[in-house]
């Protein structure tokens, strides 16, 4: 390290970058949990409706895990359009602060509502997949 520079200040310029990378990644993580929702649907339509016999046997052997997974699904999809709206509101009302401008408030309803449904769609998506898992699985069984 250079005399005079301190430890915090080189950490500061790094941090740039990893807000970058957060929203990059965060990003990312919304754009598989939506199509992975989309897919956990797609895949419980061609259960309920196909008449193969794969199908068919999946249906008789587990009906209730094919609606857990589709319901799973649709709450995928459901928790990450409710994240971008509340999203939405969140940066509006933080723009429009005169308290202290441009800031986020941790304690907003909105911002924790937010903060809540970018993970239960994460685990919407981890438990759909975890049941389509079992019910493929279980069908080879």
């Amino acid at each position: 390290m250079k005399p005079g520079t301190s430890a915090k200040a080189k950490t500061d310029n790094k941090r740039p970058a990893i807000l970058e990378r957060r929203r990059d990644v965060t990003r990312r993580i919304s754009e598989t949990t939506r199509l992975i929702g989309f897919g956990l649907l797609a895949t419980s339509y061609a259960i309920i409706s196909d008449s193969g016999d794969f199908f068919v046997e999946m249906r008789a052997n587990s009906p209730s895990l094919v609606r857990l997974m589709a319901l799973a699904g649709v709450l995928a999809v459901f928790f990450d359009y409710l994240h971008y709206v509340l999203g939405y509101f969140t940066t509006e009302r933080a723009l429009d602060r005169t308290d202290v401008p441009n800031a986020y408030n941790v304690e907003w309803s909105t911002y924790r509502l937010e903060h809540f449904c970018f993970w239960a769609k994460q685990l919407a998506a981890l438990v759909g997949c975890g049941l389509l898992i079992f019910l493929v699985a279980q069908s080879f069984g």
